[in-house]
């Protein structure tokens, strides 16, 4: 645990000094945790009148107010958003933090000490992992202020946090951040160019974008259910892609694929 922890604070420093990482992220932040939701709040009165969302919120919130129903369905479709960021970050830090070292050559000397492939592994991920939660917790607390900001005062209580905000920020949101970065990690550990490294890493998350697709699409809204049986799948997907990582992180292989290359 010592090794993965001096991995961390060298490698988080470089991270928090990488604008490629940081512009996307907060553009993709302000927008779903601040500027979506009140445009939302405040244009709610012609988006009740527009049918098609009448009739998706109708067919889920049967028997709630109007503008009640309409808020609680577009927080679900926010919160789902929001998990983009925990699945972007670490596809973009991971192979980024692999392929410069194997270019500045310092990969080797890490290779060749007795730190462990699990230690090396965790500090990576935590270097990922930690950024991704902190920004999304954030984004997940800004979400909830904003809707509340607007919406009190017609409603007169709290829509957010609930206990499927809970359950997001705080369980499938890191969740898919670890399982993130071991893909982006085992990839990585393959590729010999950054940009290959990060299309195929951001390809990673192509069930994300599915997910948030069919649910603007109507075709199923996330609930209490839907949440703790996601919560369980990546749960227990968690060590199995960590083993995985692992087993394809060969360091000897990868030492000796990458002097071959270069010499």
């Amino acid at each position: 645990m010592k090794n993965a922890v001096l991995i961390f604070k060298k490698e988080i420093k470089e991270v928090i000094r990488n604008k490629s990482i940081w512009a996307p992220t907060l553009i993709l932040s302000l927008v779903f945790s601040i500027g979506l939701p009140a445009a939302l709040s405040l244009g709610s009165s012609s988006f009740l009148k527009d049918p098609d969302i009448s009739g998706i919120i109708s067919r889920f919130f049967a028997g709630y107010d109007p503008y009640a129903a309409m808020i609680i369905f577009f927080s679900k479709q926010l919160l789902i958003f929001l998990l983009l960021v925990p699945a972007m970050i670490p596809s973009l830090i991971a192979p980024t933090s692999i392929i410069l070292e194997k270019e500045s050559r310092t990969l080797e000397p890490l290779l060749a000490t007795p730190v462990k492939t699990s230690e090396l592994l965790l500090g990576k991920t935590m270097t990922s992992m930690i950024p991704a939660f902190s920004v999304s917790t954030l984004n997940f607390i800004l979400l909830s202020a904003t809707i509340d900001i607007f919406s009190f005062n017609r409603l007169g209580y709290l829509i957010l946090p609930d206990i499927e905000w809970l359950l997001v920020a705080f369980i499938l949101s890191p969740a898919i951040s670890f399982i993130i970065t071991m893909a982006s990690i085992a990839v990585s550990a393959r590729s010999t160019d950054i940009r290959s490294a990060q299309g195929i890493g951001s390809a990673i998350i192509l069930p994300i974008y599915l997910i948030v697709g069919m649910q603007i699409g109507g075709i199923f809204l996330m609930n209490i259910k839907y949440l703790i049986i996601g919560c369980l799948i990546f749960i227990v997907l968690c060590p199995v892609s960590l083993k995985l990582a692992v087993k394809i992180f060969d360091r000897e292989n990868i030492l000796t694929k990458w002097k071959y290359k270069n010499s």
